[in-house]
């Protein structure tokens, strides 16, 4: 078997001529995600922001053939420090190194574009993942155990990943070199957006860690689309790959195909391959932005709280009046009300409006601050956002 040991193969990084679908997707994607941003107020976007970080692991997850309950993860989320350890989980783990990095991106910047690529930053992303995971977790098939963050050009190891022979573990890391160096100095930001997507293929190609490879790659991407951005905590891209993700894997294993003749680019790598590669990418970034702009639409909103509030057993369990369903609607629409005008909304007088509005911060429907805070923001628990998001979380077969 003789493994790929030139940085140069994944040359050009990104040819300078793209085909004209790209360029249309990729131009018209920041004016989607800017009209999503635009009908959500700010606290709704927040609390949007959170629950999304459940959706994204969750199907990232999904993907490596591993179910973790959203409520689960939701739980950890706000669970106290004491308790969180007996709910770590790789998916909740996930979650949390999502959030750190999107903190970590919005207060420590500059980050530069180049920065989104470098060796260090993907390292990073993979020892913050694994790094509390236990030996028996990061044992492999050889026996051997995964180093969290350590790459194969550090441990010497050459894998196999279905019929694609990694890059020779000697040159790992200037591959990733290379790449950060191809992608990274792009100014444009169309060409940028492509960069990321194109990035995830070719990062999964190098396969820089002996496992997690898949994990690392649509963490990356999601963070590189924040730095872009282009509020992917208001979508999931891994719930779009998930939902097609016999397509992406296939997508990924085409790109992977040497050039198919003379007409295929001047690479080692196919061309066509590689862009029908971005191309499913992009489709799958308007397809999931579609879908949240449908489901914050005001009309349908309205609608799905008011069926939630006759039909949800949780809902009908703790006694929460199908009549307080737009006290809720009103919240979520305008990210925040003073308590007296929230209790107003439920349609009660005084006393029992003050119970109701009780009930609805126990459910997590109503998020108050402290127990007699004047102002209160929407809650989106998990089990209640499965009714106002249609399919938000699903699992596939």
């Amino acid at each position: 078997m003789s493994l790929i040991t030139s940085k140069s193969w994944l040359d050009p990084v990104l040819p300078e001529s793209l085909p004209p679908s790209i360029i249309d997707l990729a131009d018209a994607l920041p004016r989607k995600t800017q009209f999503l941003a635009g009908r959500l107020p700010p606290e709704t976007a927040a609390r949007l922001g959170r629950l999304l970080q459940i959706t994204n692991t969750y199907y990232s997850n999904l993907i490596e053939g591993q179910y973790t309950e959203p409520a689960d993860m939701q739980k950890a989320q706000t669970a106290p420090v004491k308790d969180r350890k007996r709910l770590k989980s790789l998916a909740v783990e996930q979650m949390a190194v999502q959030a750190l990095f999107e903190r970590t991106l919005r207060q420590r910047g500059p980050f530069t574009w180049g920065d989104m690529f470098a060796p260090e930053f993907v390292s990073a992303a993979h020892n913050r993942l694994f790094r509390g995971a236990s030996d028996a977790e990061r044992t492999l098939s050889d026996g051997s155990i995964m180093q969290p963050g350590i790459l194969r050009s550090v441990t010497g190891q050459n894998v196999i990943v279905g019929n694609h022979d990694a890059p020779h573990a000697s040159v790992v890391e200037a591959m990733l070199r290379h790449l950060q160096s191809g992608f990274g100095r792009q100014t444009d930001p169309r060409r940028q957006l492509i960069s990321s997507l194109a990035y995830h293929h070719r990062l999964a190609w190098v396969h820089p860690f002996t496992d997690g490879n898949g994990r690392v790659a649509r963490l990356i991407t999601h963070l590189q689309l924040v730095h872009l951005g282009l509020e992917p905590t208001l979508w999931s891209l891994s719930r779009g790959l998930a939902r097609r993700h016999q397509d992406y894997y296939s997508a990924l294993t085409m790109a992977d195909r040497a050039r198919e003749g003379d007409l295929d680019g001047r690479g080692q790598l196919s061309q066509r391959r590689y862009f029908e590669f971005i191309e499913f990418m992009l489709q799958v970034c308007h397809d999931q932005v579609d879908y949240m702009i449908a489901a914050v639409d005001p009309s349908r909103l309205r609608e799905r709280v008011i069926r939630a509030f006759r039909y949800n057993e949780r809902l009908l369990q703790q006694g929460i009046r199908p009549e307080s369903a737009p006290a809720i609607i009103a919240l979520i629409t305008q990210g925040s009300l003073p308590r007296n005008e929230i209790k107003t909304f439920t349609g009660l007088t005084p006393r029992p409006a003050i119970d109701e509005l009780s009930r609805l911060v126990k459910v997590g429907l109503v998020e108050s601050r402290t127990p007699k805070s004047r102002i209160v923001t929407p809650g989106l628990p998990a089990w209640f956002a499965q009714d106002v998001f249609p399919d938000l979380h699903r699992r596939f077969q």
